[in-house]
């Protein structure tokens, strides 16, 4: 098992996944080959010096999987076997974590600690009959540790390292709820808070018509069924969590399940729910409370051609964070117009020597393309960086039929705070989205760049920008208040480390906006089924939600 820098996280995992199939297929098929194929890996994994507990999630992935094998796997070892595999679990899984040099994560409050306790757990549980008293010293030391992740979720759910980390920090989660539930004296509710229950919601709404994910800070676009969101919807009682799983399986994306190693665990969990006539979600309208602010709307559920936009404020502080504060994403006709990079894989950018975790004001990581403001769909004032330090607040919301909306204060996003900054972004009358930014007068003047990333090619006439993307058209029709210049070029950047995001494009709006003078910019984005003109009238931010609207 070889670090590629310095983890082997991608091969640990690989034998998590094999491990966990083969056990999962002997239980259920009773054939013996299965567990016979596990047990190699598992000696296999057994006889390594280590398993780089400098890297403790790579040792927390292969101890999941030994754990897993072990107790699975159990009455088809012989004793030498299970002498073998439970020593390892022992003293290269279980023994390095309470080495101070290793054991980091339990003072972490991000999924690092979430994923270790469990793994720490479900080894403690495996060989629990051998060393009783250490494995209790193990659940209880992981129970009052996953307290501190278990305070980040927001007051309504938010996870603050994004979806991503959502899936796999609440998977690993309730996964170690659950291999301790008929150990505990006390139930386990008493573990986990309110916000944690919520954050289904923030999963669901976090998942686009088109099955993608609303991918801000470190995040992929690629989604996966998880066992955290089955577990949720079954506790919660509530069906509708699994909306998005359900649309998964419809649209037959069954080859890619092959690629979750937690596959048997959203079997197991979801093994009581069913897919059958399940309701829709009745809000088609979400905010997020507290520090990390974000917001999702869409004009249906159930129509896959629906609009969906979302919109990213608070910081750059939290872990995994990006530069995004004010960024947007928009999907309408099954096409994703305007979208969020995501995050460069990390193996590229620190065998480039990147500085990634360094997030001060001139850190590396802000350095890198896909993470700073430059390579969102936001706005960017005199060419400058987003302030590290700085807080989007979302501060309105409306959530009526015709006119879905959020208005965010961007204001201390900037270094310079002269300005007053605000974005609103809405979806009117199911037809069209709305993107309108309003500036300030100051004593200053300030150059500001609007951007979109987009994967459409790109026709410029007038103040009207036409998309095309796989048979489809999105218009974008301009209106600002300044003399302003349109551009649509690459999504490239001058940095050899940066990914090269082929076939993505940026439109950018460039606008001068004097001294004392306040300014506006607002795009309609209305996708075109046939051939028409769209009509958009400027609304100002404060008539947003009033009782009457001008006519669209």
């Amino acid at each position: 098992m070889k670090l590629r820098g310095k983890t082997m996280l991608k091969p640990a995992r690989e034998v998590f996944r094999k491990v966990f199939f083969l056990s999962y297929a002997y239980h259920f098929s009773g054939e013996k080959q299965f567990a016979k194929r596990a047990i190699e890996e598992l000696s296999c994994v057994s006889a390594l010096k280590n398993w780089n507990p400098q890297v403790f999630l790579d040792l927390a992935e292969l101890t999941m999987a030994m754990a897993i094998g072990y107790d699975w796997l159990n009455d088809a070892m012989t004793d030498s076997e299970k002498q073998l595999i439970s020593k390892a679990i022992w003293e290269k899984g279980l023994e390095p974590s309470f080495d101070t040099t290793y054991n980091t994560f339990l003072k972490l409050d991000n999924n690092w600690n979430q994923v270790c306790n469990a793994a720490m757990v479900w080894g403690a549980v495996a060989v629990y009959e051998q060393a009783p008293e250490m494995a209790e010293k193990i659940i209880s030391r992981a129970l009052e540790s996953s307290q501190l992740p278990m305070e980040k979720y927001g007051q309504n759910g938010v996870f603050p390292e994004g979806v991503m980390y959502w899936t796999y920090g609440t998977s690993f989660h309730v996964l170690m709820l659950e291999s301790i539930k008929n150990l505990m004296e006390n139930d386990i509710s008493t573990y986990f808070s309110k916000s944690f229950l919520q954050s289904g919601n923030f999963f669901l709404h976090m998942t686009s018509n088109t099955g993608k994910a609303y991918n801000w800070s470190d995040a992929l676009e690629l989604q996966y069924p998880n066992p955290a969101i089955f577990w949720l919807a079954k506790v919660q009682k509530d069906p509708t969590l699994i909306w998005n799983q359900i649309k998964f399986f419809e649209k037959g994306q069954l080859k890619n399940l092959k690629k979750s190693r937690l596959l048997p665990a959203i079997i197991l969990l979801g093994a009581d729910i069913s897919l059958n006539d399940t309701a829709p979600p009745q809000k088609k309208f979400w905010a997020s409370k507290g520090n990390n602010a974000v917001v999702a709307m869409r004009s249906s559920w159930e129509d896959s051609n629906a609009i969906f936009v979302g919109l990213k404020l608070g910081n750059a502080r939290e872990h995994h964070a990006h530069m995004d504060m004010g960024a947007f994403v928009m999907e309408a006709e099954g096409v994703r117009w305007s979208m969020d990079l995501g995050m460069q894989t990390y193996y590229s950018l620190s065998s480039q020597k990147v500085d990634l975790w360094n997030s001060s004001q001139q850190g590396g990581r802000w350095q890198v393309f896909r993470n700073n403001n430059y390579g969102h769909g936001t706005l960017t004032l005199d060419d400058s960086l987003q302030d590290v330090n700085g807080q989007a607040k979302l501060i309105r919301t409306g959530e009526h039929e015709s006119f879905q909306y959020a208005i965010g204060d961007l204001t201390e996003a900037y270094l310079r705070k002269d300005r007053q900054i605000y974005r609103g972004v809405a979806i009117i009358k199911k037809e069209q989205a709305v993107i309108r930014d309003e500036i300030a007068a100051s004593s200053k003047p300030v150059h500001v760049t609007w951007r979109m990333i987009t994967p459409a090619k790109a026709q410029i006439k007038g103040k009207r920008i036409t998309l095309f993307h796989k048979g489809k058209r999105l218009e974008l029709v301009l209106m600002a208040s300044e003399k302003n210049t349109i551009k649509v070029r690459p999504a490239l950047s001058k940095n050899k480390y940066d990914a090269p995001n082929k076939g993505i494009s940026m439109i950018e709006i460039e606008m001068e906006v004097p001294a004392n003078k306040a300014a506006s910019i607002q795009v309609n984005l209305q996708p075109l089924k046939e051939h028409h003109c769209l009509q958009a009238i400027p609304i100002s931010l404060e008539n947003w939600g009033k009782n009457t609207l001008p006519d669209q």
